[in-house]
């Protein structure tokens, strides 16, 4: 069960009194520290202080921090998620496939958004059709075929708008991740490309004294970060997660 069940988190904030409140407030991290650039020492004792800042504020003060279109995309991944669960069709999907997408281009006008046909790697989108979906099909294609058109349509509309920058940042990561498992290849181990990504989702995440401050992500906007980037990942040859052949 998600910890954030044993709270009370509603819209309106809510004050904590008495044993009850004395309580809740046992419950959150006794001192904050930050670790590897992450306030407390552990994911579960982030969440318990983000559920109790929750509960004491209310869902309504804390949309009022952030993009509305940031809050609006995180809810629609959640509902997706929750309609279709990962466990269930990460077995179903392939490394290489394409789907269907509504992307943003901006312009000094007027934002313009398109269903388009995305394609990804490993998970990541790096590439997408010149033209919009094209919502027709042909007599071969079957009696069904608009309807399955329109479902997949309708899909990529309850799923987050992509920007040219999430392909940017996909082809750099799709890179970042060959050159890792090179690395592993000539160390004599074996690659699982998923928790390679993953481990590459946390390194980009983590801010570096090398880079100022920043995190690698952010470094990877510039051609001189790229490289600063890429040197960094070397001498991380030693924390890749490897498994044995």
């Amino acid at each position: 069960m998600d910890e954030t069940m044993k709270w009370d988190i509603g819209r309106t904030g809510r004050s904590w009194a008495g044993p009850q409140g004395l309580a809740k407030l046992e419950r959150l991290p006794g001192r904050l520290e930050m670790i590897d650039g992450k306030v407390c020492s552990s994911e579960a004792e982030r969440r318990e202080l983000l559920s109790g800042l929750l509960e004491n504020l209310g869902i309504d003060a804390v949309v009022q921090f952030g993009r509305v279109e940031d809050w609006q995309q995180a809810i629609v991944a959640r509902a997706e998620a929750n309609r279709n669960p990962v466990v269930s069709t990460a077995a179903k999907t392939p490394a290489r496939h394409w789907n269907c997408r509504v992307i943003e281009f901006p312009s000094e006008d007027e934002t313009w958004y398109a269903i388009h046909e995305v394609y990804y790697d490993h998970g990541l989108p790096v590439a997408y059709g010149a033209s919009a979906a094209d919502p027709g099909w042909t007599m071969e294609d079957g009696p069904d075929a608009g309807l399955d058109r329109l479902e997949k349509f309708k899909e990529a509309l309850r799923k987050p708008v992509l920007k040219e920058v999430d392909f940017t940042v996909g082809r750099m990561k799709l890179d970042l991740l060959g050159k890792l498992g090179q690395m592993i290849e000539q160390s004599g181990g074996a690659q699982d490309v998923a928790t390679l990504l993953t481990w590459l989702d946390d390194w980009l995440a983590q801010p570096h004294s090398e880079l100022d401050g920043w995190t690698p992500a952010q470094a990877l906007a510039s051609e001189d970060g790229r490289r600063q980037v890429e040197a960094l990942l070397e001498r991380a040859r030693d924390c890749l997660p490897v498994k044995a052949r």
